[in-house]
Order: structure tokens, then sequence, then C-alpha cells
């Protein structure tokens, strides 16, 4: 057992009032070195309103049992500098399960975004039944027969495209038919379990190592197979009165377009995204379009990294294929700049590996239809995260909602 997970389990059995206070300050002072990443003693003693000789021991405890580390010192105005104390990276382990419309990907994560276990990507098309959900379950079995600890993991998070209702971990557009996700995996596992919007766990990703850092106002525009939308508002990710903010990819875009998934025609995505760029290529190629995309000798699994890859090589037909879907998605940019007025959007997903190729035509489409002054406050910029670093958000959202569960039941 995880020593956090011990530590609530002891403040719920004691029943000493004073042992009790003792536990519920300890957890309180690990939220809050966890909000803050890291913070002195000094720190410390005025975000909890605790004093030094209250609260110096209930540290040193936490230190002893490996659940904060003494990092290095900060800065000090003359003096001896100030020890800052940080969670240990091994104290909370969540198993991160991201879930793309053809793929999955797990690795386990610590505290600090310390990767204790590698990621591992595995084929799995999301299925829009129900009852689809044991395949996702065989695919974590996967995983966790081949690394063998389920019994360190605190919890496990999950994230998925679709209409992710952050009320009752239903997925409206995937797995649909009134399943609570949590619940079902958490039966199957045993572990405390979240499921929260892809876009919204790469937004708060970019906030705590990514290109958004401490902007209060920003847009995440996520680009893969679908198009989302992840805003911070006032520094806060704005997750709308369901969980369903952001669905900026089925915005209808053109009238009587093309038939969308979601059962509209014209949707955005239909005409700028991942699904669009990789169909228009198909029927190209089919029609006989000279292009570096016929060195892929199975069409069927063409992918947009793969169309990317060409446009980097020169292939003129992928450069203009992606130049007019960024024509399209900034022309869809300049109606949220308008209405939101962000200091910044960051291109995050796969598409932000096409650098300048798509941010020069989502310019040129923002400089013909934003108002002058909000444009020349906003930038367009690419994300700088990593691959390894997409799941971050979503292990700081799992560690957050297992606190606020755990003190609610303590209450």
């Amino acid at each position: 057992m995880q020593p956090i997970q011990a530590l609530f389990q002891l403040a719920s059995k004691t029943k000493s009032t004073i042992k009790r206070k003792a536990l519920l300050n300890q957890l309180k002072l690990i939220q809050t070195i966890f909000s803050n990443e890291q913070l002195s003693i000094t720190d410390l003693s005025q975000h909890v309103r605790l004093s030094f000789p209250t609260l110096n021991p209930l540290v040193l405890d936490l230190v002893n049992q490996e659940i904060l580390d003494a990092g290095e010192k900060g800065e000090s105005i003359g003096g001896r500098k100030p020890v800052l104390y940080q969670l240990n990276d091994k104290a909370f382990q969540v198993l991160c399960v991201e879930v793309d419309r053809f793929s999955v990907s797990i690795s386990v994560l610590g505290n600090n975004g310390k990767v204790i276990t590698p990621q591992i990507t595995y084929s799995l098309e999301i299925a829009k039944e129900a009852n689809k959900m044991e395949d996702l379950v065989d695919v974590i079995q996967q995983y966790l027969s081949q690394y063998k600890n389920l019994e360190n993991i605190t919890g496990i998070g999950i994230s998925m495209p679709g209409l992710v209702n952050f009320r009752d971990s239903s997925n409206r557009t995937f797995y649909v038919g009134g399943e609570n996700i949590c619940e079902y995996i958490e039966e199957k596992f045993g572990k405390f379990t979240t499921v929260l919007n892809d876009v919204k766990s790469i937004t708060m990703s970019e906030m705590v190592l990514g290109t958004v850092g401490d902007k209060k106002n920003a847009l995440v525009i996520l680009m893969d197979w679908g198009i989302g939308l992840g805003m911070v508002v006032d520094g806060s990710v704005y997750m709308g009165n369901d969980g369903y903010s952001g669905e900026m990819g089925h915005m209808v875009f053109v009238e009587d377009g093309d038939l969308c998934y979601c059962g509209k025609k014209g949707c955005l995505e239909t005409i700028a995204s991942g699904v669009f760029l990789v169909n228009q290529a198909k029927n190209d190629i089919r029609n006989g379009m000279s292009t570096l995309l016929t060195q892929f000798e199975d069409l069927k699994h063409l992918s947009p990294q793969n169309i990317i890859e060409v446009a980097l090589a020169g292939d003129q037909y992928a450069i203009d294929l992606i130049s007019e879907l960024g024509e399209n998605l900034g022309k869809a940019i300049s109606y949220l700049i308008q209405i939101l007025n962000p200091e910044s959007v960051v291109l995050s997903g796969k598409f932000a590996k096409a650098g300048e190729l798509i941010t020069i035509p989502i310019q040129r489409s923002l400089n013909s239809n934003t108002m002058g002054a909000l444009r020349k406050s906003c930038k367009i910029e690419l994300s700088t995260l990593k691959e390894s670093s997409l799941a971050i958000g979503l292990f700081r959202y799992t560690f957050e909602k297992y606190f606020e569960r755990q003190l609610t039941n303590l209450a």
C-alpha cells in the first residue's frame, strides 16, 4: 500500500482526537505541497497557518515515512538557504491510460512527473458500445501483467476523446449507454479511478510543464484525428456545466457539408482534422495524385503523422493539404479569439510537429478574419511538451480528485 493511502486509512481508524487532528494536518500539508510543487517550512507555515513548533515534527515525520523529500535549497536574502520540501516521486503513483481514437498508451507516473514504468502503446479502436469497455480492461491487464505493479498504484487515470461527463463519469460519444466508467474500472481493479476528456488533460499538462505555463487566459487546440479545445480562463481549466466544453470540432462550419461521425453535416472536423487529411489523401491517391504518400503500400493504415512526415520532407501535395487545413482551422480560431480574447493559442498534439507548415496558414487566416487589436494581443504558439509529458495533467487531476474523495469521506 502506498504511504499516502496508509495515512488516509490511519486517519479513518484513529479514535484519538489529538492524533486524528495531527494526521489531518499532515494530509493538508501533502495537498498544499503538491499544489505548489516545492515549499520551504516558512512558506508552508503561512499556507496552512500552523506554527513552526506544530508544523516541524509533522513535516519530519512525513520525511521519515518517505512521503516528503527535503529537496534543493531555495533563495535567501542573507543567512542560510531554506530547505524546500516536495513530494517523494513514489509516494503517489497513477496508472495513466491515454485513450486515442485508434490506440491506447499506458504508463505509470509518480509525483513531480516522474515516469515509474515506461509508456507502451497498444492498438485499440475506441468503441461506441458500452460493452466494449472490456477491450480496454484487457489492454490495461496486458500492461499490468508485464510490470506487475498494481500494488504500488494508488489510482487509475483515464483520458479519452468525446463528451466525458465529469459528474457521472460517462462518455456520451464513445462507450455510450450511461455506463459509469470510473465505477466499472474500479470494480475490475480495486483502485480509485478518474476519467477526463483528453483535451482537458493535455491543457492541464500545458499549464504544468508546457507553453501555457502561468498564463491566465489561453486556448489549447489539440490537433490529432479530431480537433479539440481546452480553455484556460482566469488560470483554471474551464470544464463547462457537465464537462462538455471545448467541442469546437463539432461546430457546423460548412452549410450542408460532409457527414460527420457525430451525425451532423459540415462540422469543422470534416474540413480541418486528421480524419479529413487522411480521407482526402486516400481519395486523391486513388485518383492518381502524384505524392510521396504512395510509398505507403497499405493506405488503410495511413495516418496524419505520415502526411506530416512527407510534408516536412518537401512533398508539395502534403504541404498544400496541410495548408488548406490550416486556413480552415485559422478561421475557426478567429471566432474563438473574437469571443474569448485569449493571450495565447497553443497548438498541441501531433500536428504541432508540422511547425510553420501549419502555423503560417493559420496566421494568414487570422490576419483576414480577426480584428487587429484582438489579433495583436494573442500569440499563436506551438506546444513544447514531449510525448512522455502529456500524462502529467491526468496524473495531477487524479491526485486532486483522490484527495477530494478521501477528505470528504473523513469529514
